[in-house]
Parts: C-alpha cells; structure tokens; sequence
C-alpha cells in the first residue's frame, strides 16, 4: 500500500498546462511526471505547503474523479441517487487529495522511465501506459501503470496501479463493507467524517486489482 501512496502522489503533481499540450497518453504521463519532480524540487523544508497546493490545484482537473468514485464504490455505484453520487465524488476526491497529497514531497528525487507502447483497448478510448519508478534509496524499479479513457476534454487518468496493485480496487474492498453495514448514505458519511478529521488515512490494502 505504500508504494501505491507514493506513485499516486507523484500523479497528483501533474501539470494540467503540460497535460493539454500534450497529444498522446504516454505524452501527458511522460511529461507530467517531469513535470512534477520539477514541482517537488522546488521544496525547501520551508515551503512544503505551498509546493503541495501548487500541485493539487493544478493535478485535480487531469483526474476523472467521477469515473474513479464510481469504479472504487463498485455494486453501490448503481443503488445510488444521482444526489449520491455527487456527494460520493466529492468526498473520495477530497479524501484522495489529502491522503496522498501530504507524502508527495518525500518523492522529489524519484527517477521515472515511461515506456513508449501503451496497452490500448476499448477501441481505443483506454490506454494503460506502463512505467518504472526508482524511489530514493531503493535500487529495484517499482512498476507503475496509469490507466486512461479519452473522453470529450481529453485523455485523463481514472486509476493508477503498483505492481498490479489497483488503486480503486483497495478503496473498493473497504467500500463494500460499508455499504453492506450503513448503506450509500453510510460510506457518506463515513468519507465525510474522514475529511473532517485531522488527518485522511488511505485503506488498508486487501487485495489486487
């Protein structure tokens, strides 16, 4: 669960400037992630929480965050109102932001190598662009594969995975359980007293995905 933290802090750096030039899904990983060592770099102890809201503001519109909440509520997804689902994403946007934002700096000097073949699929409107990341003193590469869908704004990211570790499917396990205990209005509330907390704490992870 930890290196699925860390890979999707760097993804929450993107530059979405970076993201719109680019033509490709390996472009818009490629270059974001540059991008965001470039971001993270500019830390210095002293301006952690500046650098951290530089990235989040300019990373969130890359994200499908609809299409993320609806993946990671599964079953729950279809029983839920459109009010619901509304809500849902709002707070597992806000939950995911202030998980993994706070980590991200620890990553500055992470090296990314981003193959230049994508897996496309669903007649073209999926693409999982596959890349390795060597995070500072680890000498084996964590694999990392971001998965696309190009819709009417454009190629965003809808889930990331960590050595086939996916990240809607940990959220999913724990949000099951939820909603077969207190409902949709349940994990609602749930998300909403985790972002109201001090600090958001990531799932436990329970299997892959």
């Amino acid at each position: 669960m930890k290196k699925l933290i860390s890979l999707f802090c760097l993804m929450l750096g993107l530059s979405s400037a970076q993201a719109l030039a680019a033509d490709t899904p390996v472009d818009i990983i490629k270059d974001g992630s540059r991008q965001v060592l470039d971001v993270l770099k500019q830390d210095n102890g002293k301006n952690t929480k500046q650098v951290r809201q530089q990235a989040e503001t300019i990373a969130v519109p890359l994200f499908d965050f609809p299409r993320m909440t609806a993946l990671a509520v599964g079953i729950g997804w279809r029983q839920a109102t459109p009010e619901q689902r509304t809500q849902l994403t709002q707070q597992f946007q806000t939950l995911l932001v202030r998980t993994y934002s706070t980590t991200m700096t620890r990553f500055k000097t992470a090296q990314v190598n981003v193959q230049a073949n994508p897996v496309i699929s669903a007649n073209g409107r999926d693409a999982t662009v596959k890349s390795s990341v060597t995070l500072p003193g680890n000498a084996n590469p964590v694999a990392v594969d971001y998965v696309l869908n190009k819709g009417d704004k454009g190629w965003k990211i809808y889930n990331v995975s960590v050595e086939g570790a996916s990240l809607v499917t940990v959220y999913r396990n724990s949000f099951n359980e939820e909603i077969q205990k207190s409902g949709v209005d349940g994990l609602i509330k749930l998300l909403q007293d985790k972002n109201a907390a001090p600090g958001a704490a990531a799932p436990a992870a329970k299997g892959k995905g």
